[in-house]
């Protein structure tokens, strides 16, 4: 069941990591801080300056990892995680068929619901 959970988590970092980087101006997230949230902007965070001709940002020697740069790679990062999670802590609910017809669903109901409901605008 905790596999079932980690599912969900992903699904929810799927819906977030499409929504901006499609439909930015239509999401809830176009209120914060563009430079990390919107993709046509963030992506230069990974860079000195903003630009590929100065290199990679480091931290401790090491070149700067994207998932701590803007949100697409962090929310692609534990999307990642939440999914080896969820195949490490697999223990069968039912037999793995009806498992994964579940398992389907939940993720289409998930992501359907954050990706078209609750990550979008609310216009007054």
């Amino acid at each position: 069941m905790i596999s079932l959970i980690f599912l969900v988590l992903a699904a929810i970092c799927n819906a977030v990591m499409d929504k901006v980087s499609f439909h930015y101006y239509k999401s809830i997230f176009v209120k914060y801080k563009p430079a990390f949230w919107y993709p046509q902007v963030s992506w230069k965070n990974k860079y000195i300056n903003g630009n590929p001709c100065y290199g990679r940002r480091k931290f401790l020697g090491f070149n700067l990892h994207p998932a701590f740069t803007d949100a697409w790679h962090l929310f692609k990062s534990l999307m990642i995680v939440f999914l080896v999670s969820a195949i490490i802590f697999y223990d069968p609910i039912f037999c793995m068929l009806i498992d994964f017809i579940i398992f389907g669903i939940t993720w289409n109901v998930v992501f359907v619901q954050f990706f078209n409901n609750i990550f979008k605008l609310k216009t007054t």
